[in-house]
């Protein structure tokens, strides 16, 4: 299994996205090619991909600078339900973590619905705390 950050956006990952995306929410909206270019292409944010055959799942990592530090924070962690449980999560995870420390990083967070009680473990077993604060969200239209 490959862990890597793409310099470009191919077939494959158009169609992993298509895939995956209603895996981790039903409600995501599927990306568009170009879409994901201009992410890729965006100061700050890396899109970490696993493949092996296929694309079998992605994470976001977004490094951000604010008044306090520069932090990091990961998103969109979702691993094909066919491929669960052989370790590309903790992988694509283990991947950004180093990704972080070399740039520097020394806080980094994620967020994870209170359901994935799966995801929870992995998460405390790499180290990450469970944090006593709210995530408050505001839909702009």
């Amino acid at each position: 299994m490959d862990i890597f950050i793409p310099t470009e956006i191919n077939e494959d990952i158009v169609k992993a996205f298509t895939r995956l995306m209603p895996q981790l929410s039903p409600d995501c909206s599927i990306p568009t090619k170009e879409y994901l270019e201009k992410m890729i292409n965006s100061e700050g944010s890396y899109l970490f991909i696993a493949k092996d055959e296929k694309v079998a799942g992605t994470l976001t990592l977004v490094i951000y600078q604010i008044p306090t530090g520069r932090k990091a924070w990961i998103e969109d962690v979702v691993v094909d339900s066919n491929m669960r449980g052989k370790g590309i999560a903790e992988k694509l995870i283990q991947a950004a973590i180093d990704f972080a420390r070399k740039e520097g990083i020394h806080k980094l967070d994620l967020t994870s619905s209170i359901e994935r009680q799966a995801a929870h473990g992995l998460y405390k077993k790499m180290g990450f705390e469970e944090r006593s604060t709210m995530v408050f969200r505001l839909l702009i239209d």
